[in-house]
């Protein structure tokens, strides 16, 4: 038999909407009711009934392919088959009858009446692949036993009038709908999205939404409270999201991380209700990558004791402690562990984790270290002697923090006398030359550090240490190897014994000339002795006798006495500069060449 009034049913269009549509076309107001005059079960034309879909295609004329082609068929177990896609029940809404008013108007103008897509009743799905608007929903039945009756709930929305302009989404929201049709629609399942291709549909659209929730709104919604709008714009958030690979849904994972305001450290605080889906999921096995790619980030970014459980697996090894955690293993209390993370800058996400290793020498510093007074004892020398050994950086602290004690580590303490007496034979008496290093160190100018890091370096043979006294006290070395080792370059100059010499002048006369600037000098040290030395360059005693003339140097130069000389120039009216009595006679060159040449 076939109806008279028949329809075709529609791009697609749900087996349920058409039937409802049926319906209204022969002038019944419920599709049930209408199915039971045809002879026909609605219970199992919803449940896409084998047999009740062939009297169905007799009564229309429409192939059974074609009436199934957008429906969903159970399958058992919860679970419905769409095209080559099996979904459970929780990723489908029936009931709620969802639509697009763009669609419909469009649908009323092509075709004469609305209809139902079956991507409406996908549940993450809330924006219309399309027009990218929101999806509405029709009112709720008045007729309790027709909830899927698509025509008859629109009917009972009265005439449609003007569509208002629809509030539109972004691209991400549109691209998520429309990855979701591809993926449902098109023979293969493959859109060049790795991480998203490799699951089921519904779990990649549930994985999409409840991210997108995350990110955008954070851990404490119940993704139910909220908004279709708030859904959809969280559907697009995460989809863009996955869209580019497990590399940006880890940094997606630890930009929530961060960004927690929690105090507790775990990631169930962090992650709230997302961490709780997960962790209730229907079908785990439906997750599996999902489940092991969240685990793994867990494992690697929170403090979890070996043995602890995260989504079924167990952890094996500890990469993060917790603060308090790690001030239990170091013998700490908590308010020494405070302020340490007060005087080292520790802040945000740095105080929920920290690597096992990251302040060892720090922690180990602070639970046993030696502050200045403690270090020189254990050196035998006066605290300020380890304050030095600290500046040339022989001695490094183990923690040196503002507003908490410098301290130092008994094995860095320890290490450094090492170094500095291995090479140092034990005696008794102290050798004949051998001297403590502040002594020796002013006897041959050399620093403490110099004199230490040479003693490290194995470049002092001679050095020795005395049985008793042990520690530093007891550290004797060799004055004439130290002299040795520090010796200069040979200087190049004149010292004051070659300027008296040369000038035929008395030391007093040398003094002065230095101390007034009138012949230019440098301060040195002796190569060896390392005691101060002025000398002159050769070119600055020129310039000098370019000008001047010592009495002494022009009686050496003429081969006679100088007092032969002063009497020729007193004779002349040639009076010496201005001098003091017990300095020698110098004349000005130009008045003297006049009376004597040389």
């Amino acid at each position: 038999m076939r109806l008279g009034l028949r329809l075709p049913i529609l791009p697609g269009e749900t087996l349920p909407s058409f039937v409802s549509a049926l319906a209204a076309k022969n002038g019944s107001c419920h599709a049930q009711d209408f199915s039971q005059d045809m002879g026909l079960s609605w219970r199992r034309i919803l449940q896409l009934d084998p047999d009740t879909v062939w009297d169905l295609s007799e009564l229309t004329g429409i192939a059974v392919p074609d009436l199934v082609a957008h429906s969903f068929a159970p399958v058992g177990d919860g679970f419905f088959r769409f095209r080559d896609h099996e979904l459970p029940l929780s990723s489908l809404d029936r009931s709620a009858l969802r639509y697009c008013p763009v669609c419909l108007a469009d649908d009323s103008d092509r075709h004469g009446r609305g209809y139902g897509r079956a991507l409406w009743q996908i549940d993450p799905l809330r924006v219309c692949p399309d027009h990218g608007t929101l999806l509405d929903v029709l009112p709720a039945p008045t007729y309790p036993r027709c909830p899927h009756d698509f025509a008859g709930r629109l009917g009972a929305l009265g005439a449609p009038g003007p569509v208002n302009q629809p509030e539109e989404f972004g691209h991400d929201a549109t691209d998520f709908i429309r990855y979701i049709r591809a993926r449902l629609c098109q023979d293969t399942n493959r859109t060049g999205l790795t991480l998203l291709d490799r699951l089921p549909v519904d779990v990649a659209a549930r994985l999409c939404e409840n991210l997108g929730i995350l990110v955008t709104s954070g851990p404490d919604p119940r993704p139910q409270a909220l908004s279709g709008r708030e859904r959809a714009t969280a559907g697009g958030c995460g989809f863009a999201i996955c869209a580019q690979g497990s590399d940006a849904l880890s940094a997606a994972y630890d930009t929530v991380r961060r960004r927690s305001t929690s105090d507790r450290g775990g990631f169930y605080s962090d992650f709230g209700f997302f961490a709780r889906w997960l962790q209730r999921l229907s079908h785990p096995d439906r997750y599996r990558p999902v489940l092991d790619h969240f685990r793994t980030f867990v494992f690697d970014n929170y403090p979890l004791s070996p043995g602890q459980q995260v989504l079924g697996e167990t952890s094996t090894e500890r990469r993060w402690f917790t603060w308090s955690e790690l001030g239990r293993a170091y013998g700490l209390s908590t308010g020494r562990i405070t302020r340490f993370q007060h005087a080292a800058g520790i802040e945000g996400d740095a105080l929920r984790r920290v690597a096992p290793d990251a302040y060892h020498a720090e922690l180990t510093a602070l639970s046993s270290g030696l502050d200045r007074k403690a270090a020189a004892r254990r050196l035998d020398v006066h605290p300020s002697a380890v304050d030095g050994l600290a500046e040339v950086g022989l001695l490094r602290h183990g923690i040196a923090l503002p507003g908490l004690d410098k301290l130092f580590l008994p094995h860095d303490v320890d290490a450094f006398f090492s170094a500095v007496s291995v090479h140092a034979q034990v005696v008794d008496t102290a050798p004949k030359g051998s001297f403590p290093i502040r002594l020796v160190c002013n006897k041959a100018k050399v620093t403490s550090g110099d004199l230490l890091r040479a003693q490290i370096a194995g470049r002092l043979r001679k050095t020795c240490r005395l049985r008793d006294p042990d520690g530093m006290p007891g550290l004797l070395f060799d004055l004439s190897e130290v002299l040795d080792l520090f010796e200069g370059k040979p200087l190049t100059g004149l010292t004051r014994a070659d300027l008296k010499a040369r000038l035929h002048v008395n030391s007093s006369t040398v003094s002065l000339l230095l101390k007034e600037g009138m012949i230019m000098s440098r301060e040195v040290r002796h190569p060896r002795s390392r005691q101060p030395l002025t000398l002159v360059e050769p070119a600055d005693l020129s310039r000098f006798l370019l000008k001047h003339l010592p009495l002494g140097l022009i009686a050496h130069q003429l081969g006679t006495q100088a007092k032969h000389v002063a009497a020729r120039l007193d004779k002349a009216t040639v009076r010496p500069i201005p001098l003091p009595d017990h300095c020698s006679k110098i004349y000005l060159r130009d008045a003297v060449i006049p009376v004597i040449s040389i």
